[in-house]
């Protein structure tokens, strides 16, 4: 899944089903010595904000999906 700073996503967690805008893209290791794309989000409707690890596996464990304008 191509995903760019701007884009608005859906996404699937233990606080239930949120959406959010990525204003961040930052590549850094993870727990495996890779370099992987890191999405930061802002999750709306909330002073809060996530990052989420943007492997294809993690993006498709969280069900996330690109919101269409």
């Amino acid at each position: 899944m191509k995903l760019a700073i701007n884009d608005r996503i859906s996404w699937k967690s233990a606080a239930g089903n949120l959406t959010g805008k990525i204003y961040n893209i930052e590549l850094s290791e993870n727990g495996k010595n890779e370099t992987v794309a890191w999405l930061d989000v802002a999750i709306d409707n909330r002073k809060s904000s996530t990052r989420l690890c943007a492997v294809d596996m993690n993006l498709t464990m969280l069900s996330v999906e690109k919101i269409q304008h």
